[in-house]
C-alpha cells in the first residue's frame, strides 16, 4: 500500500481532453524531465493512492501536459480523475532525486501576488488566493476592495512575465462586468 510519505506532488488534473481519455494537468515547471524514471503517477483515489501506468504525454505549456493513462480510454473514466492531485512514487527515484523534487515544490511559483492584466479592462488587481479545490482553478483577486474570481484557463492567458510578476488575459466579454460591481460600491 501506498503512503502520502512516499509520494512527490508534481501537480493536478484539470479537465478532459477530447473523447478518448486524454487529460489536461497542470504541472510543476520541468517535472516531466525525469518522467522515464517513474513509468506511472500516483492519484489519490477517495483516501488511496492508486498507481495509473502513463500510456503517452505530451506538452501544452511548460507547465501543462495532455496525458493518457493505461485503462482510462472514455470520458467516463477520465472525468473520475479531473480535481485530483497528481504524484511521483519516491521509490523511483535516489534519495537525492526525491529531495530536488521537495526543494522545488518549496519554490513552485503559485502566482500569489502576481498582477492580472486584462487586455480589455487593463489591470484588474492583484491575486489574493488560487482556488483548486474545483477542476476549474480559480484566481481570486483583490480589485477596489472586492474579490473577483477569474478562471486560471490556459486558453486565457496571453503572457505571463515573471520578472514583473504580472499575467496578461484576454477574459471573454461578459465573464467579468466591473461597471456593474463598481456601481454597486458607489
Amino acid at each position: 500500500m501506498i503512503s502520502i510519505d512516499q509520494l512527490i506532488e508534481i501537480g493536478t488534473v484539470q479537465k478532459l481532453h477530447g473523447l478518448n481519455g486524454e487529460l489536461t494537468a497542470s504541472i510543476i515547471d520541468h517535472v516531466f524531465d525525469e518522467v522515464d524514471n517513474c513509468p506511472y503517477l500516483v492519484i489519490d483515489m477517495e483516501g488511496i493512492f492508486v498507481p495509473f501506468f502513463i500510456k503517452s504525454f505530451r506538452f501544452r505549456t511548460d507547465k501543462t501536459i495532455l496525458i493518457s493513462f493505461d485503462g482510462i480510454d472514455t470520458p467516463e473514466k477520465a472525468d473520475l480523475l479531473c480535481g485530483q492531485k497528481l504524484y511521483f512514487d519516491r521509490r523511483c527515484f535516489t534519495p537525492e532525486e526525491a529531495e530536488e523534487y521537495d526543494a522545488d515544490n518549496e519554490e513552485d511559483e503559485s502566482y500569489v501576488g502576481y498582477t492580472i492584466i486584462d487586455s480589455h479592462f487593463g489591470r484588474l488587481g492583484k491575486i489574493i488566493a488560487i482556488d483548486d479545490q474545483t477542476i476549474n482553478v480559480l484566481f481570486i483577486v483583490e480589485h477596489q476592495g472586492r474579490e473577483l474570481m477569474i478562471p486560471a484557463a490556459d486558453d486565457f492567458v496571453e503572457d505571463i512575465d515573471d520578472e514583473e510578476c504580472t499575467i496578461t488575459m484576454n477574459l471573454p466579454q461578459g465573464l467579468i462586468n466591473l461597471d456593474e460591481a463598481e456601481s454597486e460600491e458607489a
